[in-house]
């Protein structure tokens, strides 16, 4: 477990890989929620009768699904004793293999670029969401924060 206290936990890691999250299965009950939540309720997600008849066999996790466990993955990874810190967003997302409800999915991450800024340390990370058993990734994606140390 890497711990991020200081500006130069990051700073001293660009181009390091951090290593790899613990396998978290997807359910059909993540699934549904975030259904729910989003308001698309396909039924490629939440209909597993239909889901069956489809080449996938099942239901999938929608895409953004998996990237929005980002922060979860990253927290088996690495613990931020940071004052706070946003997320300002992706550069590049590709979701390249579907999670079929019941899956497993980790992450592995990769320190790009860091750059000290007037509110902290801005990272941009290379994310990637392996599936177990596939050879393909779920999602590749670059995506940057602002780390804030100091005084909150």
């Amino acid at each position: 477990m890497i711990v991020v206290a200081q500006p130069a936990d990051i700073l001293s890691r660009v181009g390091e890989h951090l290593g790899w999250s613990e396998w978290h299965t997807v359910t059909q009950a993540h699934i549904d929620h975030f259904a729910e939540a989003t308001g698309n309720l396909a039924p490629i997600h939440t209909d597993p009768a239909y889901a069956k008849q489809t080449p996938y066999g099942g239901t999938i996790a929608f895409g953004m699904q998996i990237q929005a466990m980002t922060t979860m993955l990253l927290s088996d990874i690495w613990e931020l004793k940071t004052t706070g810190g946003a997320d300002l967003g992706s550069n590049k997302v590709r979701h390249l293999s579907p999670v079929i409800a019941g899956g497993r999915v980790r992450l592995g991450a990769v320190i790009t670029e860091a750059e000290e800024v007037a509110t902290g340390v801005r990272t941009t990370l290379d994310l990637t969401f392996e599936v177990e058993g596939s050879e393909r990734p779920a999602c590749v994606a670059q995506i940057v924060y602002i780390y804030s140390f100091g005084a909150a």
